[in-house]
């Protein structure tokens, strides 16, 4: 299962695949956390890098502490503005929260 919110940085990944379109990062990673629960299988969840903020919620209360499994694709290097500061924050986010990466495999796309 592939779903979250297309982006530009994200259009040529997206070409390919059959995916759900969520109303934002928050839902579609609590999607993928109930597609998880019901398969025991991993969903990819993709966004922008701007958008990873209202996913950071879910991940950190849920599928952290929960084990969870899921694939996060994240579009960054965009330069406007509110994209560019969560580009340039991402990483260090993401290693504040002590992701593990065999439960929650990211790939940044640039």
């Amino acid at each position: 299962m592939n779903i979250g919110i297309p982006d530009k940085k994200l259009a040529k990944w997206l070409e390919k695949r059959d995916y759900e379109v969520a109303a934002d990062e928050g839902e579609a990673v609590g999607i993928a956390i109930g597609y998880y629960l019901a398969t025991g299988k991993r969903a990819t969840v993709f966004m922008s890098a701007d958008g990873f903020c209202n996913a950071l919620n879910p991940i950190t209360s849920v599928v952290i502490p929960d084990k969870i499994k899921m694939n996060l694709v994240i579009g960054t290097g965009r330069q406007e503005p509110q994209h560019k500061v969560m580009s340039d924050a991402l990483e260090p986010i993401l290693k504040a929260i002590n992701y593990d990466t065999k439960r929650i495999s990211v790939k940044l796309l640039t």
